[in-house]
């Protein structure tokens, strides 16, 4: 047969080796790493988190692992822990994102690394870093690879997730190419994770995506240490997964790494909601703080945005605070209200604002056809308001705060991971000590703990619930 589609990408993940990247792949490492970190303390304290170690721990009979989970006092076995921490990280969609890739990439990455990192005694930074660079490649290429038929109806942070897991997974096993491809291959074969949950009102699912992406990566670079060979063509063979889905494979992507490291085109957070409605949200606060309008003077709002946005983030009328993540409506009616809709602000009160979820109602979305065909490369959004008294303001954003386009610097993410970590974690120094960390994983720093044992410390909330 031909040689498979994935073997390049398999290749280059199995040689590439810490520093053989441009200098700002070393502070993208930091930066990834203080988001994931946050994101997961976060996770600790938030209503699910009970309900999904109970889920994941059933078959896992934590006790005896080495590995960490965040919120819980039980060691785990590499791949549960990997799997909890990564739906634990996702509860408030904190996490990072990609444009291109429509993904959550920090998620899949990070859990199956630190987990194995626990479980193979001696392993180094150097390989860990190098396998995050690997997991963010082969994810984020993968993600981008699929485009925009498969995320119409497919989780893509599930899917194109387990690659970027197994693709970690496996560089820091240091599999070589041939072992690299089955990982990839077992992967592909285990990818899955559908939208359908939303449009069925059930999205405390979500997080299960993510979890089990990383479950089947951490699994298929396991079965491809142990010699059991995976799919070799698993993407483009006559039943792989372009035959299976439907789809052809976006014209602009590649899934062969060249030029930037993909882990520096990734965006970190703005807001605590879905990453699709981002700009537009910058957007809207732009907007209320140049016009300081009063909710009453507020005729019409006109909203338009890809068609992307509203298939995702199209929830008319969320009932709870997990779903008014995925309203649009309802999070522009809350920013134009003067509610706060930051990251550690909204606590979802505002669902039962019944003048807030009448503004919502008298939103127009709409989807020009010319927005939908610039996603994902950017994020186009425009807000229109008409006063009652006449007035007509206009903003659009192309791009959102924290895109590769306007990235955070380094004070301002340290200061967003104090205020989203301190909702689990109060004590001021055991959050620097987690800064530390993040910033050594970023240099290489010799002795640094491959453990990350600064995250996975006891928290006030765990302790209770032990109590």
């Amino acid at each position: 047969m031909s040689t498979p589609a994935l073997r390049p990408l398999a290749e280059w993940i199995a040689r590439i080796e810490p520093g053989a990247w441009p200098a700002a792949v070393d502070q993208a490492l930091a930066s990834s790493a203080l988001d994931w970190a946050g994101a997961l303390l976060a996770g600790t304290v938030h209503s699910l988190h009970d309900a999904y170690l109970m889920a994941l721990a059933a078959g896992g009979a934590p006790g005896a692992g080495r590995c960490a989970v965040a919120g819980d006092a039980r060691g785990w076995g590499p791949v549960d822990a990997a799997s909890a921490n990564a739906a634990i990280s996702h509860f408030w969609e904190f996490d990072d994102s990609h444009r291109a890739a429509m993904m959550h990439p920090g998620i899949t990455v990070l859990p199956a690394v630190i987990a194995l990192a626990q479980a193979r005694q001696g392993t180094s930074i150097g390989d860990m870093r190098a396998a995050v660079v690997a997991g963010y490649e082969a994810g984020l290429r993968m993600g981008a690879y699929l485009g925009k038929a498969h995320s119409a109806t497919n989780h893509t942070t599930a899917t194109a997730g387990s690659f970027g897991a197994a693709a970690a997974a496996a560089r820091l096993l240091r599999l070589d190419a041939e072992r690299t491809l089955s990982a990839l291959g077992h992967a592909g074969t285990q990818a899955a994770g559908l939208w359908q949950f939303l449009d069925d009102g059930a999205t405390d699912a979500k997080a299960f995506h993510p979890a089990m992406a990383v479950r089947n990566g951490v699994m298929a670079a396991l079965l491809a240490e142990a010699g059991i060979p995976g799919a070799r063509h698993v993407l483009e063979g006559r039943r792989g997964m372009l035959a299976a889905w439907k789809i052809a494979p976006e014209a602009s992507a590649t899934l062969v790494p060249g030029g930037m490291p993909q882990i520096l085109t990734t965006t970190i957070k703005g807001w605590p909601v879905c990453g699709q409605m981002h700009s537009l949200l910058d957007a809207t606060q732009d907007l209320v703080r140049a016009a300081q309008l009063r909710v009453e003077e507020i005729g019409s709002v006109r909203v338009e945005a890809p068609q992307a946005l509203l298939d995702i983030a199209g929830i008319l009328h969320p009932a709870n605070a997990t779903e008014a993540k995925f309203s649009t409506a309802f999070c522009v009616a809350l920013l134009l209200s003067g509610g706060d809709l930051s990251f550690t602000g909204f606590d979802g009160q505002a669902v039962n604002d019944a003048a807030v979820q009448a503004l919502a109602g008298r939103i127009e979305l709409l989807a020009p056809p010319e927005f939908s065909a610039r996603y994902p490369k950017e994020r186009p959004a425009r807000i229109t308001l008409c006063t009652r008294d006449g007035r007509v303001l206009v903003e659009e954003r192309s791009f959102r705060r924290g895109d590769p386009e306007a990235p955070w610097e380094w004070e301002p993410l340290v200061e967003r991971f104090h205020g989203i970590a301190g909702m689990a974690q109060p004590d001021a120094r055991a959050r620097e000590a987690i800064i530390a960390w993040c910033r050594g994983f970023g240099t290489g720093e010799a002795g640094l703990d491959s453990r990350m044992e600064p995250v996975f410390q006891p928290l006030p909330a765990a302790l209770e619930r032990a109590a």
